[in-house]
């Protein structure tokens, strides 16, 4: 894994708290970066390494589970690290598709930038009725999915 010193003394980073690191570090850790030996360098260019795939991955609820985390603990901290910037959503992906998402650089726009994100939909929800998600009266069955 390569920890940019950028993204490690940014004031977004700085900001994430407990379980939200977590959650930082293992969408940095899927990160695919480009070999030095590569004759194709095509990607998303941050700093020195290049990213393969345009930054593009997936980071399932499933996986932050495993590394400790509680569903609702990891449905929450996805969400807070996407408002800082650290990814973009390209799918939003649901209980039974995992959705895909992008590496972004408006963490560095933080706090006093443009780092919010505008006119994408939040990563997937946490549909598990039993694991901290509550229904309400209101709510219908179309919108847990």
């Amino acid at each position: 894994m390569i920890l940019n010193r950028a993204i490690f003394n940014s004031k977004a980073f700085a900001a994430l708290r407990g379980d939200e690191v977590k959650v930082a570090l293992t969408l940095l850790n899927k990160l695919d970066y480009a070999k030095k030996n590569s004759k194709d360098r095509k990607g998303l260019k941050m700093g020195i390494p290049v990213l393969r795939n345009n930054g593009e991955l997936v980071l399932t609820i499933n996986e932050l589970v495993a590394r400790g985390l509680s569903r609702t603990t990891a449905t929450r901290s996805r969400e807070r690290v996407w408002q800082m910037g650290f990814f973009d959503v390209i799918e939003p992906g649901t209980i039974h598709h995992a959705g895909k998402y992008r590496y972004s650089l408006r963490w560095k726009q933080h706090p006093n930038g443009n780092y919010q994100p505008v006119g994408q939909q939040p990563p997937g929800k946490n549909v598990y009725l039993d694991n901290g998600f509550r229904a309400t009266k209101d709510s219908k069955s179309d919108d847990l999915y």
